[in-house]
């Protein structure tokens, strides 16, 4: 039997024209249904999703509740619960190109050596555009395109498949089920909640290259993201650069990287002190690293600042945990 396919959507108080916009996509899918099952994880809504979509036009569409809230919770029960050889996470926001699992099964029984794989388009439509001067910052909102296929055996390259769309092989779901199933570290990954924490798709990579597998990004995949006006806004933006400095630093130490304090900021009497202890090497760094840090635009000393916040939050997490 030709391999099999698990969708599997984990959302929590889902936006109902995306979520809807989401599962037309897949309903008009070209692969036959009876190739792939569909999973809709509802994690921790307040309304209860089972009542509110119907998902009959799936012969295997399936309701599943996962109380833990947390996308990490939300995903391990995903692979619990999945059947297919090659599980597709999308998120709730996500519209899939019509050819996106035939595609991906492609790829799959092309490239055995790849153990997971993802959208090489993921192209924006905001329903409100970004201010011209947050426009650099968007790239942390999940959207790239590359024209060719990339791929790399090493998790530090940068051709990391990112959530949307992201597909998974069973070897992989598997060992990134006993890494995290039970590890508490791991599963503040992810969003939880409101908290715009981040880096779980990362560690499906990383899962990858440890048990000999590959991962990689196909311009032939392609989702378009759906993006809300409060996701475009500074505050928003700011606060998720916090939530992936906190995630990248929590994943560095899940896979035994040397972990760096974050420095003070630099003061202008630090300075000064350095200068009438006549340590003119101090002030001379001193010097420097402080108007380094006046030069800099005020909003990029903003998104700095919450970046040093989120690395000082995961360092002090971390040394709260047990040994």
């Amino acid at each position: 039997m030709d391999s099999t396919i698990s969708v599997i959507i984990c959302t929590h108080n889902p936006r109902e024209d995306y979520l809807r916009r989401t599962l037309e996509a897949l309903r008009q899918q070209t692969l036959p249904k009876d190739r792939w099952d569909l999973l809709l994880i509802d994690n921790a809504s307040k309304e209860p999703l089972v009542g509110q979509w119907n998902l009959s036009w799936h012969p295997q569409g399936r309701h599943i509740l996962e109380e833990e809230l947390g996308l990490t919770p939300a995903r391990l029960r995903g692979i619990r619960e999945a059947r297919g050889d090659l599980l597709v996470f999308v998120d709730d926001d996500n519209v899939l190109d019509f050819d996106y699992l035939q595609e991906a099964l492609r790829i799959a029984g092309r490239m055995p050596n790849l153990g997971c794989f993802g959208a090489g388009r993921l192209e924006p439509e905001y329903e409100e555009l970004p201010d011209d001067s947050l426009r650099a910052y968007t790239g942390m909102l999940a959207l790239r395109t590359v024209t060719e296929a990339r791929w790399s055996n090493s998790p530090d390259d940068p051709w990391v498949p990112w959530g949307a769309g992201l597909c998974v092989t069973r070897p992989v779901a598997g060992h990134y089920l006993k890494r995290f199933d039970t590890l508490e570290c791991g599963r503040q990954l992810g969003r939880r909640g409101k908290e715009l924490n981040s880096c779980e798709d990362d560690e499906f990579s990383w899962s990858a290259c440890e048990i000999g597998f590959g991962r990689g990004i196909f311009p032939e995949l392609q989702v378009l993201h759906l993006i809300d006006r409060r996701r475009v806004q500074r505050d928003y933006l700011i606060r998720l650069a916090e939530g992936h400095a906190f995630s990248s630093t929590v994943l560095q130490h899940l896979h035994g990287q040397v972990l760096v304090e974050i420095p003070k900021p630099p003061a202008f009497m630090t300075v000064v002190a350095g200068l009438l202890a006549l340590k003119p090497t101090k002030f001379f760094h001193e010097g420097l690293r402080w108007w380094s840090e006046r030069k800099q635009p005020k909003l990029n000393q903003e998104f700095n600042r919450a970046r040093d916040r989120g690395i000082t939050r995961a360092l002090n997490f971390l040394r709260n945990q047990a040994p």
